[in-house]
């Protein structure tokens, strides 16, 4: 199963694509609290689940970094991870890279109402209120799942 798959999986299993009614109905506590430098936390303890996010983002930026926490939830359970701000934007590690897009793909869990023809990645970007990289991530990742479904059409596994 593609990264958008599982978002498209989880919003329509809880509804929405708000990332804190899911985890909410996950019984995952969310904490807002200060923080400096860092946008947010997944953390398990025991058989406990907490987020913790950034208090000082606005409501675009608290949307991805909870979206982001779900996605480590749901990919990397048991990994405590945070989620910090580095000056490039320049993320690198996997299991980093793969909440991101679970988050983007959260947001937009339906392609064909936010792709268009000719459109730049900078234009979609800027339509999803998110980075030229995060774009890019979304974009791929539709490549991606696109080209799992022609395999699976190929060789009768649809």
């Amino acid at each position: 199963m593609t990264i958008l798959q599982r978002a498209q999986r989880i919003a329509e299993k809880y509804g929405t694509t708000d990332p804190q009614k899911i985890l909410t109905a996950m019984r995952i506590k969310i904490f807002e609290v200060p923080m400096h430098g860092v946008r947010g936390m997944y953390k398990q303890l025991k058989r406990n689940t907490f987020v913790f996010v950034d208090s000082g983002l606005n409501d675009h930026e608290r949307r991805f970094v909870l979206g982001h926490e779900l996605g480590h939830h749901l990919f990397h359970r048991g990994q405590n991870r945070v989620f910090m701000d580095r000056c490039t934007l320049q993320v690198t590690s996997r299991p980093e890279i793969e909440a991101d897009t679970f988050s983007v793909c959260l947001m937009a869990p339906n392609p064909a109402e936010v792709l268009f023809d000719g459109e730049t990645t900078d234009q979609l970007a800027a339509r999803l209120g998110v980075s030229t990289r995060l774009a890019e991530l979304y974009q791929s990742e539709i490549m991606r799942s696109k080209c799992i479904e022609l395999k699976g059409d190929i060789y009768g596994m649809a």
